[in-house]
């Protein structure tokens, strides 16, 4: 993450440079730049309480409660299909991959591996999981950054993403049921589930938070009240069920949690504030860059660039275009998912699309797109937690289907 955001310190100042070099005065770029960064202003706040989010939830027991009862579940030929369902579910209701993958995905991986199970297709199934909510959740950064940029209403592209995002989904369940019963786990360590039991207070109280945000978006809370609902509810679970004292409480929303059993320090630690403002940085910096191509004209230059590709290719794999691109060079969602919105929102205007259909084909590229290029964050860090290969990608079905299914879809209907 630090190198990421070293380069795009380094953009930065080329673009202030750039905008001088047009005429501009070096005042009148920064102001532009800043003008860009209040843009993002709400949207850096709830990325905040995001890394509240998953620290309170880290406390309170939720997380573990989540993967305890799922490897109660766990059956020899069902625990690749247990292992998706549960990644799903996780990903959906934290709205965090790496949350996810740090936590549910290592203990995923350990019993793959001490099950012989082939560790490189459970990494595959994990990051379909994982990227289910990170694309699909209304507490995902990513799903509300789209709102943001778009001008959109976060839970109908909830609604409209759990849609185009089905016929995906389906297809990975399908093979992956079948994957499952062709790679049984030869047994379930028993260690995880006693080392839960020791650290935390396992109970029904603890999915209370989980539940916030499952149930709050149903019937239409506002984002911001069902964070803070959820980090509240985890707030409570953690002092009176798990016994947490208000400053560790404190310490945990903004440092993140750490664990005093060390078996579980590896899996459970993370989160906080502090988690986040790598991606806060990220956000600011990349509207920074937008605000700055704005005053100065340089985004005309390139909506006219992109309007020709446009006109030969489509306005959909437009979007996947600018996404692998951004991806290519940022290394991450944001750039791709603020620059698809700014280059691509007068074509779908002219096209007479309203922002709901740019918002879901920004949905459908920019947040797994990244996920397949090879130096990215988005599949260097969960390679990495679980310790595979990139031959893991090609069994991430979810991952490419979303885009290439979407795709396929809008060329059947003539709607590229």
């Amino acid at each position: 993450m630090k190198y990421i955001i070293g380069a795009l310190i380094v953009g930065y100042f080329v673009f202030v440079i750039i905008g001088i070099r047009m005429g501009n005065r070096t005042s009148d770029v920064i102001r532009m730049s800043f003008e860009g960064f209040r843009t993002a202003g709400t949207l850096m706040v709830i990325l905040l309480l995001i890394g509240m989010l998953t620290g309170s939830w880290r406390s309170a027991g939720s997380i573990i409660t989540f993967v305890y009862y799922g490897i109660q579940l766990i059956r020899p030929r069902l625990f690749l299909i247990i292992a998706f369902l549960l990644t799903c579910l996780m990903s959906y209701a934290l709205g965090t991959s790496f949350g996810v993958a740090g936590t549910a995905g290592v203990i995923f991986i350990t019993l793959a591996r001490s099950g012989n199970v082939d560790p490189t297709i459970t990494a595959g199934v994990l990051l379909s999981g994982i990227y289910f909510g990170d694309r699909t959740s209304p507490a995902s950064s990513t799903a509300f950054t789209v709102a943001s940029v778009t001008g959109t209403d976060l839970y109908e592209n909830v609604r409209g993403m759990l849609r185009t995002g089905l016929i995906p989904w389906l297809l990975c369940l399908a093979v992956y049921t079948f994957l499952s019963w062709k790679n049984p786990l030869a047994a379930v360590d028993p260690s995880a589930v006693a080392a839960f039991e020791s650290s935390f207070a396992i109970s029904g109280w603890t999915l209370l938070p989980a539940a916030v945000i499952l149930i709050f978006p149903l019937i239409h809370v506002p984002i911001l009240i069902t964070l803070l609902s959820s980090i509240a509810a985890a707030a409570a679970v953690s002092i009176l069920v798990q016994h947490t004292s208000v400053s560790e409480l404190v310490h945990t929303l903004f440092l993140g949690y750490h664990s005093a059993n060390p078996e579980l320090s590896a899996i459970i630690d993370g989160g906080g504030v502090i988690s986040m403002l790598g991606t806060v940085t990220i956000v600011a910096i990349a509207c920074s860059y937008t605000g700055i191509m704005n005053g100065t004209g340089m985004i005309e230059n390139l909506r006219c660039i992109v309007s020709r590709l446009e006109r030969k290719i489509g306005l959909f794999p437009c979007v996947i275009t600018i996404s692998f691109l951004s991806a290519c060079v940022f290394c991450n969602q944001v750039v791709g998912i603020i620059m698809s919105s700014e280059l691509m929102k007068d074509c779908y205007e002219a096209k007479g699309k309203i922002p709901f259909e740019l918002a879901m084909d920004i949905e459908n590229a920019s947040i797994t797109i990244p996920a397949l290029v090879p130096w990215c964050i988005l599949i260097t860090v969960p390679l990495s937690i679980f310790g595979v290969s990139h031959a893991a990608i090609p069994f991430a079905i979810y991952i490419y289907a979303i885009p290439l299914v979407n795709l396929i879809i809008k060329i059947l209907r003539r709607d590229v």
